[in-house]
């Protein structure tokens, strides 16, 4: 995990390793709402689709995406809980 700032984990393992779906379409039929999600995707594969977003933005977050290890990750995020409950 070279060059990565210690601070932002949660932020680094939410936008690229947890998925979530967005809401595509809400229809009301009389009282109920029926609701149509796209598939799950992370933010970051939402952006590598995106027609919007510029080139050089996308290869700077793939090569931040190859830095990261979920499991490092995690492991650092664990310590900091761990301090944050001595702390009680």
């Amino acid at each position: 995990m070279r060059q990565h700032k210690r601070e932002n984990e949660w932020r680094s393992v939410h936008n690229f390793f947890l998925s979530s779906v967005k809401l595509i379409e809400k229809e009301r039929i009389g009282s109920k709402t029926i609701k149509k999600h796209d598939v799950p995707k992370t933010p970051y594969q939402r952006i590598m689709e995106s027609k919007y977003v510029d080139e050089a933005v996308k290869l700077s977050l793939t090569k931040q995406l190859e830095l990261l290890n979920p499991f490092e990750l995690n492991n650092i995020m664990q310590i900091k809980f761990k301090k944050i409950t001595r702390l009680r």
